[in-house]
């Protein structure tokens, strides 16, 4: 039986040497998972005029593997069952190769097995997960190297599932709520373009042979539907156009930064954006904060998980307040307008009561209360209000096209 000559790390920076009888390298990495070592290099011994021949501790410098973009459910599914599985003290070689074996994914088991390989190379997992910065965020890693530099991972990766789990319930509810409205709108906006391009324009050859004068409202739309079928091609393309430019817009582009800033000073919409990304932006804080971040770290972090580039931007300027002039995280918040007075004074109160993560949290369950109740109201109110609307709009052109007919009864009389 052959000898081979290993090099493994226990934990972050604990490494061992030794030998090790076995029949094939593969062998020797799944004896040392089965001793919670990590494979750094293993190296058959010469023999017999054999050469060294090194088996391990190269294959990953290669680059990462193409792989197509991963929903988000299934990263949540990824991270639920590694978490389950370090807290069963499954080794996480071995936990790597069971997710790999049970994911029906086809790109998240490739992304799986090569970080299994990676950690067979003596990886730690978050450098394994680095090579994949459209998968896992730097919040994600962030995260996942804190926790296995503390040795509570398993903690770590049940905090990371709970915070992504929270924020798809925060968007599913917010989609949930513009979908029926949007799709009303949608219908409504088509149907009165084809009643006024197709089917109007056949009803003004009997209006003409009665050959008398055409009351207003029909006359108005007789005209509105004689524009719209001559030139009904350039409203579908200042559709498209109007469509693709409010479209999605590339993150971290002029675009989207005018856009959001727009979203900000509106009316209707801007308290509620406000306290979805103040809800999101306390609650990742608090999160990183808790798990043993540095404030900037965490500030920088947490702000790059906002959705809008406008506040994004000015959250910026204060995590370089508190590293150039020391200031505290209230007083750095409180000079960006879009935070009110009581998140500013609940997370003062935290910072001088030395529950500046306790802060953050109430203050995110306080928002996101807020933005539920919006929401709320939001559905309660556009659903009806759409349906007046495009009700009054088909109900104006039933009336105007009925009311030379009412006309003719009476002049009969």
């Amino acid at each position: 039986m052959p000898k081979f000559h290993y090099k493994a790390k226990r934990g972050p920076d604990e490494v061992v040497e030794g030998d090790m009888m076995a029949e094939n390298s593969d062998q020797v990495v799944v004896k040392l998972d089965q001793m919670d070592l990590i494979a750094v290099s293993i190296t058959e011994e010469p023999g017999a005029g054999a050469p060294a021949r090194k088996d391990q501790g190269s294959r990953s410098q290669g680059p990462a593997p193409r792989v197509r973009k991963i929903r988000a459910k299934d990263i949540d599914a990824f991270t639920w069952q590694l978490a389950s599985l370090v807290k069963a003290s499954v080794p996480i070689l071995r936990s790597l190769t069971l997710i790999a074996q049970q994911t029906e994914n086809h790109s998240l088991r490739i992304v799986v097995d090569d970080l299994k390989q990676q950690v067979k190379d003596g990886k730690t997992l978050s450098e394994g997960m680095r090579r994949y910065p459209k998968i896992f965020n730097n919040l994600f890693l962030s995260m996942v190297q804190s926790g296995e530099q503390g040795g509570v991972l398993d903690e770590v990766l049940y905090k990371i599932a709970e915070h992504r789990e929270k924020e798809q319930q925060m968007r599913r509810k917010i989609q949930s709520a513009l979908a029926y409205p949007m799709v009303m709108l949608v219908v409504g906006i088509g149907t009165v373009f084809v009643m006024l391009t197709f089917f109007m324009p056949k009803f003004v050859g009997i209006f003409e042979k009665m050959k008398r004068e055409l009351p207003l409202p029909t006359k108005a739309l007789i005209s509105t539907s004689n524009f719209m079928s001559e030139h009904w091609m350039w409203f579908i393309f200042a559709f498209v156009f109007v469509f693709v430019l409010f479209g999605r817009s590339r993150p971290g582009g002029k675009k989207k930064f005018l856009f959001d800033l727009i979203k900000l000073h509106t009316p209707l919409i801007k308290q509620f954006i406000r306290d979805a990304e103040i809800a999101k932006f306390c609650r990742t804080l608090g999160m990183l904060l808790k798990n043993g971040l540095p404030v900037y770290e965490s500030l920088t972090l947490a702000t790059n998980t906002l959705d809008n580039e406008a506040l994004r931007k000015q959250l910026e300027v204060t995590g370089k307040e508190i590293v150039n002039q020391g200031a505290t995280l209230s007083a750095s918040l409180g000079k960006v307008k879009i935070f009110p007075n009581f998140a500013i004074n609940m997370i003062a109160v935290g910072e001088e009561g030395g529950k500046l993560e306790g802060a953050l949290s109430g203050v995110a369950e306080a928002y996101e209360k807020e933005v539920e109740q919006s929401i709320s109201v939001m559905t309660s109110l556009l659903e009806p209000l759409l349906i007046l609307v495009i009700g009054g709009i088909v109900g104006f052109i039933v009336f105007a096209m009925l009311l030379p007919i009412f006309d003719i009864g009476v002049m009969a009389k």
